[in-house]
């Protein structure tokens, strides 16, 4: 499908830089992902080298960020990740209408036998993977159905083989744990399915860090600039925006409240920005000083009063700071969201701000 061949595109710019540093954490899921293994750090980078389709990378943007928080809430329903959310912008980008050449459809590309197994409508005037619910319900209902059978078969699971399962099918997933094992990224199979997951962990990366891999390529490749952008027609939202289907769902949510995520440690210390910057561009420099001491497992203990000057990036109406720290380390505002507002970069003498240093467990 094309827009899966586009996607490996996207994600050529963000994995180049994976090998950069030793320490860099990359996690799916909640799982570690084993960068630290030299040969699959050059699968993945030698994989997306060959992938040089320019991709219109804003316009993807501005339709994920539409359909995130729906789909977030779905998948909470249904005890699931959010780094799933990113699987439908792999599939389709998003476009509730993408059908591949194969007949998989909607915006979670699901096939016709898997739709009518799961109760969808399928007709010469109806299609319900086209109904953002239902297909929805389905895709989450198939990834769950696919970690327990992986349990039932092969006695254990994890997200990189549910997933896999999810473009390669259960049984043919179950059948080469039985013959390679449990680990998706040292396995041997079809060369789509060798990489569906790599690409969704790009994507995770690019839209969570992309401050991270602007400055790998000298200029910003989210510059909304670059490309007209294109939002979800209305008609595509108004399912969702049902009063009576979100209801349900706020319903389902609750009763996964309690489900624990990987972070163990998640604190805030006090720092500021020097603003009031003239002319501010991608990639300059902009001081950052600790109001509050900031202890980490890589660099260890600074000190309040420490300065230290950062590279800022242009997202959207944002800017986003690449502070040397990998993941580990996120400049957020007060109000606890990514990077600062632009004008306020502009105008501000200072701006207070905020750094959440996450602790993995291991």
């Amino acid at each position: 499908m094309t827009y899966k061949k586009q996607i490996l595109a996207i994600g050529c710019f963000g994995l180049l830089a994976l090998h950069v540093s030793a320490q860099h954490v990359v996690s799916f899921c909640g799982e570690p992902v084993p960068m630290d293994q030299q040969f699959i750090q050059d699968k993945l980078i030698n994989t997306i080298r060959k992938q040089v389709n320019v991709v219109n990378f804003p316009a993807l943007r501005k339709r994920a960020f539409a359909y995130f928080p729906l789909v977030e809430r779905y998948l909470a329903a249904y005890g699931l990740h959010r780094d799933l959310k990113y699987l439908p912008i792999v599939e389709s980008g998003f476009l509730t209408e993408e059908e591949s050449a194969v007949g998989a459809k909607g915006i979670w590309q699901i096939m016709p036998a898997t739709a009518r197994s799961y109760g969808l409508v399928i007709s010469e005037t109806r299609d319900e993977r086209e109904n953002f619910d239902k297909a929805t319900r389905l895709a989450c209902t198939l990834i769950k159905d696919n970690y327990n059978m992986l349990i039932k078969f092969v006695g254990r699971a994890n997200w990189p083989l549910t997933i896999a399962a999810y473009n390669f099918g259960i049984g043919n997933i179950v059948k080469a744990v039985k013959a390679q094992g449990y680990n998706y990224f040292t396995m041997k199979l079809n060369p789509e399915t060798a990489l569906y997951v790599y690409k969704i962990i790009a994507v995770k990366e690019l839209f969570e860090y992309p401050e991270l891999y602007n400055s790998k390529f000298g200029y910003n490749i989210f510059n909304p600039g670059s490309g007209p952008g294109n939002m979800p027609a209305q008609k595509d939202l108004k399912v969702v925006n049902d009063p009576d289907v979100l209801q349900e769902i706020e319903k389902e949510v609750a009763k996964n409240a309690g489900r624990k995520e990987t972070v163990v440690k998640e604190e805030y210390i006090m720092a500021h920005v020097q603003g009031r910057i003239r002319n501010f561009q991608d990639g300059d420099i902009v001081e950052v000083v600790l109001d509050e001491d900031l202890q980490t497992a890589r660099k260890g203990l600074s000190y309040k009063g420490y300065k230290f000057g950062v590279q800022g990036w242009i997202i959207d109406d944002r800017v986003f700071f690449k502070l040397g720290y990998d993941h580990d380390v996120t400049l957020l505002d007060t109000n606890k969201e990514k990077g600062v507002l632009l004008t306020d970069l502009l105008s501000q003498k200072r701006i207070d701000v905020l750094l959440k240093n996450l602790v993995y467990e291991k």
